[in-house]
């Protein structure tokens, strides 16, 4: 008799662990979370495979077919500053390339903060050196590499800083890659467990800053990422996980095996929020509401991300933490807006909320791990919005006594207030940062925030969406089925995806076709050797070709699909008028009399994985309301100016058919939802919440 194959997603957040199960053949689902445990979190994550394995009779490692993982290592290394000592090799006379650049416009949520400092570099002055050399735009040598030079550098950088990894990004290297070949080669030599990070590998495309700050990126992550992905690999194989398909998500919400994340770790650096926007388009399909705005609250950050007309918005200049990256990668914006994160009161006497979290250890002080300090979620469960004997389905107990004694202690008694009147407060300040940062992200790209939706995803989201989404004029906001792990949800509807671009300066008029079908032709090439080596059918494997366009003389460009088959002057007409009405779209006019000019050759491969589906819920005639009431609580609402005797609502009794009108509480063990008064949710036939808000 055939075993049972189970397909496994898995999300790290600053918390929490999300573990998703779905039986392959039936779609079956089980869910799980464990807590994150910050000082490994490869850990956090074999502890979720074991629940499952606990949890699900007869079940057995050799089971697992399918495995990934949303890891937010690359980028808690980024933002915490605990990536490894890093050198830098760079061509003489461009020191100033990295330091000058360097994250020159503050974030919208810091345009108006005096005291803003822009971030530090990675890798600082002192840990970089010139090397004679020097490529010209042609990848033509105008100066041969110095290899004594690069030799006696590194040797100064290891004696003297003990660096444990190495950027190399020379000028036009690009073009011909040459001198940083030797340059690692040279290096291995001598120090053969130094990591090495080329520019022409890494990301092999014009503009230097942007090429060096990426390469360093990856250089800083490397050798920390690598570890952990190591650590994980031997903890599921040591539990005798053999399937082949191990998966980690990338930035551009597509998924890479873990010998490809480890070899370009740069491309993972938003890897745990991107499979929650995937998930938002899954929803944004499934619902009918062409525009939405994934809302991801965790336990230390949230997390935004735009769906326009179906559509995931990418870019290829984004940055984590002021550190510019320029890989593809979902545009996300986050911000330190969680259940544990921290308030006070301020020097000035109001108070603060954030961006400084409890994260998992000790967590808030009504987790009982030790927490001395209030939090949003201390706030929640004094206002009544969490049951303390239900949090995550009963599973670990809260002590609402010990949030309400620092709220007192530390935000109450300095403002002389109650303390339901400074949780209020702390919920206030928070819900107007988020409001703020999805007003400043819908304005900036030209969009009203009232014509979206709002997708409450993370544990935290469904307790802040309806409040959030009434204070904007947000019409309406999806729940789903488990807002909790939505994350780890979407990372079972991805595919596998690679990305590979080479730059090519150059008309597009008087491009040779035989030259643009060639560059294709190699990176073709290069991208069936890689999925042959990871034992992916080629024969099934999917291209996406784009050329990379723009004005003569702009200082940006646009990605503009190019058809499959041979490239024509037709192709090149196609391309151009494409190109214009892009632009006209995206920036409001288009100048035909303009020269294009081909900035990079870009091809994306993918291959096809089964994927999660939401199947419509039937029932046996229409239950009454009442039947999934589980009583009522008292909880605090402002516009009603106190408490309110609250309905109570298990979710999982709720059928589509049904209305409950706030305010309500709706619970389940993954999260709760909290309507305010003016909305009514009601259940769809896949078992999302559709909370609207009602008119005047």
């Amino acid at each position: 008799m055939s075993r049972t194959r189970w397909a496994i997603g898995v999300d790290t957040g600053g918390t929490f662990t999300d573990i998703i199960a779905m039986e392959i053949a039936l779609g079956e689902l089980r869910t799980f979370k464990v807590p994150s445990t910050p000082s490994d979190p490869s850990q956090a994550v074999l502890n979720g495979v074991d629940a499952f394995l606990k949890a699900v009779p007869g079940a057995r490692a050799a089971d697992i077919g399918f495995f990934a993982h949303g890891t937010t290592v690359a980028t808690n290394a980024v933002i915490e500053r605990k990536g490894v000592v890093t050198g830098l090799l760079i061509t003489r006379g461009t020191g100033a390339v990295y330091m000058a650049r360097m994250s020159r416009q503050q974030p919208p949520a810091e345009m108006l903060n005096p005291h803003f400092q822009k971030p530090e570099p990675l890798v600082p002055p002192r840990l970089t050196r010139e090397i004679p050399e020097r490529t010209l735009f042609d990848g033509s040598v105008s100066q041969a590499l110095d290899e004594a030079a690069v030799l006696a550098a590194v040797e100064e950088l290891v004696s003297l800083y003990r660096i444990e990894s190495l950027a190399v990004s020379y000028l036009f290297s690009f073009m011909n890659p040459a001198h940083e070949q030797r340059t690692r080669e040279i290096v291995k030599r001598r120090f053969p467990a130094l990591r090495v990070s080329l520019s022409s590998e890494i990301i092999p495309i014009i503009r230097e800053y942007r090429r060096l700050s990426t390469t360093a990126l990856d250089a800083y992550i490397g050798p920390t990422l690598e570890r952990y992905l190591t650590h994980l690999g031997d903890g599921l194989r040591g539990r005798g996980v053999t399937s082949r398909q191990v998966f980690i998500m990338q930035s551009n919400g597509g998924l890479m095996t873990i010998r490809q994340a480890s070899s370009n770790p740069v491309q993972t650096l938003l890897s745990g929020p991107a499979a929650g926007v995937l998930f938002g388009a899954y929803l944004s399909r499934l619902t009918g509401l062409s525009n939405v705005v994934t809302f991801d609250v965790g336990g230390t950050s949230t997390d935004i991300a735009s769906i326009v007309e179906g559509a995931v918005t990418e870019t290829t200049e984004g940055s984590v933490a002021g550190q510019d990256a320029a890989v593809p990668m979902h545009e996300i914006s986050s911000i330190g807006a969680g259940g544990g994160t921290i308030a006070r009161v301020g020097v000035d006497g109001r108070l603060k909320v954030g961006p400084d979290s409890a994260g998992a250890r000790p967590g808030p002080a009504c987790y009982a791990l030790g927490g001395q300090s209030p939090t949003v979620t201390d706030a929640d469960v004094v206002l009544g919005y969490i049951d303390p004997d239900y949090f995550l389905g009963g599973n670990f107990k809260l002590e609402p006594r010990l949030a309400a004694e620092v709220i007192e202690k530390q935000v109450a008694a300095p403002l002389g207030l109650s303390v339901e009147a400074a949780a209020s407060g702390i919920v206030t300040v928070i819900n107007s940062r988020i409001e703020g940062e999805l007003r400043l992200r819908a304005i900036s790209r030209g969009f009203d925030p009232r014509s979206f939706a709002l997708v409450a995803l993370g544990g935290a989201g469904p307790v802040r969406a309806c409040m959030i989404a009434k204070n904007l004029g947000i019409r309406s906001v999806i729940v789903p089925p488990f807002p909790g792990i939505g994350s780890a949800m979407g990372l079972l509807m991805t595919d596998v995806k690679r990305n590979y671009l080479v730059s090519r300066l150059k008309p597009l008029a008087s491009f040779p076709l035989a030259e643009m079908e060639e560059i294709f032709a190699s990176l073709v090439q290069r991208a069936h050797a890689e999925a042959a080596a990871e034992d992916t059918n080629v024969a099934k494997l999917q291209h996406q070709r784009y050329l990379d366009l723009r004005y003569l003389g702009q200082g940006y460009e646009l990605s503009v699909p190019c058809a499959s088959g041979a490239i024509t002057a037709a192709t090149k007409d196609s391309l151009i008028e494409q190109f214009h009405a892009m632009h006209k779209a995206t920036y409001g006019y288009d100048a035909r009399e303009r020269v294009l000019e081909v900035v990079n050759f870009r091809l994306v491969t993918t291959a096809l994985l089964q994927k999660l589906e939401l199947k419509p819920r039937t029932v046996k005639g229409l239950p009454a309301l009442e039947s999934a009431r589980k009583g009522t609580r008292r909880a605090y609402f402002q516009e009603a100016n106190g408490w309110v005797e609250t309905p109570i609502y298990d979710r999982a009794r709720l059928h589509a058919g049904q209305a409950m009108a706030g305010p309500a509480i709706i619970e389940q063990a993954d999260s709760t939802t909290v309507l305010v008064g003016g909305q009514t949710a009601r259940p769809d036939a896949y078992g999302n919440l559709i909370v609207s808000l009602n008119d005047n």
